[in-house]
């Protein structure tokens, strides 16, 4: 899953863009990824069509602990 989520990144509508095949996200093209690189990088001033700005990385390890949290407390609670 780490390597998945190295080369994956979501926009500002949560719409998925990744780097390889097999985390591409819907109606992405093989290009929309090299054109994220360069609009993180700075080389480019537009997003990818279809994207809006701006990108961010799931923090899976995060949200379990979150998530586990929560319904462990919702256990307790019951």
């Amino acid at each position: 899953m780490q390597d998945f989520d190295e080369v994956t990144w979501f926009d500002a509508s949560e719409r998925k863009i990744g780097g390889t095949r097999h985390t591409f996200g819907f109606g992405q093209t093989k290009d929309h990824y090299e054109q994220l690189l360069a609009f993180n990088a700075g080389e480019r001033s537009e997003p990818p069509e279809g994207y809006t700005a701006p990108f961010y990385k799931a923090d899976r390890e995060t949200e379990m602990r979150a998530a586990h949290a929560y319904f462990t407390q919702r256990m307790k609670d019951a």
